[in-house]
């Protein structure tokens, strides 16, 4: 079997598809829209293998419903480092009309129009309370779908300085006779910040919901990229209801494309990770810190394809940084061996395996394993 065979099979027992972690429930009592909010609050898997390490948020619009498989795919994305790890965090509104729309409709005086409240209350209580209770950082990524999906859009467009990026599954682009679009005609640069990463999709769906999506196109086609930095795909074999899960993952995709700095077989080293990184921040405006999962991949990669040296580096500068981390040590582990250190294969393995147990972690069994081998060895 060739090596970088072997490496992927040993990475897809390693690394499998993870179960979502029980969701904590949080709850607030907004003054800014006078409702009790409750939201449920998935955690990365590492969470727990750093006392400082912070993650970035995304916040799911209807999350009563869009919530679960949105943080089954964010879980599984980031553990082979094609997304970030991220803290995902599904917000029930129980008044969309309202809350989903920034122009009051004739017809709904009162039940509509209340996106830039709706706004100030995510922006100045919600994250507030949220980065109090859990290690967020300052990068916000949003989705919705349907008239949330117009929201995102409305953010996308009218509030660059509180989300950096925004997902938008078959916007209600149609409300107030294409209110918003009539604001993206008018749209000017802001020149003291980077545009907003935007995705935006749409199903096999007729009539205003299919024409706002073309109207959409258009203008934006007639923007520079500097005044939208957007993407845009079609799902004509979903409907309106089936096509979040695919065009959420899609859009975690197009928003992160370019996280990933080894996605096949090639390798890098932790020096030309680190210069990776550092240009992928440049050009998209913001400094994601290399995340548990990313030390594992990149660490494991690099010694199946015979970089035994660059494994160790990576893997170790791994345990510098999220020493609690159950996941490097043991990969850790495997590299010493690999290179035929078996006393530090050793009291690696027994640190993964120490941690493993008290973290419960779903990797014990194979850690198990590994220990009970290095140990007869």
């Amino acid at each position: 079997m060739p090596i970088y065979l072997k490496a992927l099979s040993f990475l897809c027992v390693f690394l499998s598809f993870a179960s979502t972690q029980a969701a904590e429930i949080f709850r607030i009592d907004s003054k800014l829209i006078n409702e009790t909010v409750t939201a449920r609050v998935a955690l990365p898997e590492s969470y727990h293998h750093s006392s400082s390490f912070e993650y970035p948020v995304l916040l799911v619009m209807d999350g009563s419903t869009q919530f679960e498989h949105i943080a089954g795919n964010v879980n599984f994305l980031s553990t082979f480092s094609i997304v970030p790890e991220m803290i995902v965090v599904g917000v029930s509104a129980k008044n969309r009309i309202k809350h989903f729309t920034h122009t009051e409709l004739a017809g709904y005086e009162g039940r509509s129009g209340g996106a830039q409240r709706y706004t100030q209350f995510l922006q100045n209580e919600l994250l507030p309370e949220l980065k109090k209770q859990y290690r967020a950082s300052s990068y916000t990524l949003v989705t919705g779908h349907s008239l949330s999906g117009l929201y995102t859009s409305y953010l996308a467009t009218h509030h660059a300085h509180f989300i950096n990026a925004s997902i938008s599954v078959s916007p209600s682009l149609w409300w107030d006779d294409f209110a918003l679009i009539n604001d993206i005609k008018a749209a000017k640069q802001q020149a003291e910040k980077s545009p907003v990463r935007w995705f935006v999709s749409m199903a096999n769906e007729p009539n205003e919901m299919a024409e706002g999506y073309n109207r959409l196109m258009n203008v934006l086609g007639e923007k520079s990229e500097r005044v939208f930095d957007w993407e845009s795909q079609q799902f004509p074999e979903e409907t309106h209801d089936s096509t979040p899960l695919i065009a959420n993952v899609e859009g975690l995709k197009s928003i992160f494309r370019g996280f990933n700095a080894v996605p096949n077989i090639e390798i890098k080293s932790l020096e030309q990770l680190q210069a990776y990184y550092g240009n992928y921040a440049k050009k998209i405006g913001y400094n994601f810190p290399m995340s548990v999962h990313q030390y594992n991949v990149y660490g494991l990669k690099a010694a199946y394809e015979g970089e035994l040296e660059w494994g160790i580096q990576i893997l170790e500068k791994g345990v510098d940084v999220f020493g609690q981390s159950e996941i490097i040590w043991d990969s850790l582990a495997t590299v010493y061996s690999m290179n035929d250190d078996s006393e530090s294969a050793l009291q690696s393995s027994n640190k993964a395996l120490k941690l493993a147990r008290q973290h419960q972690s779903k990797y014990l069994s194979e850690i198990e394993a590994q220990n009970v081998g290095l140990t007869t060895d």
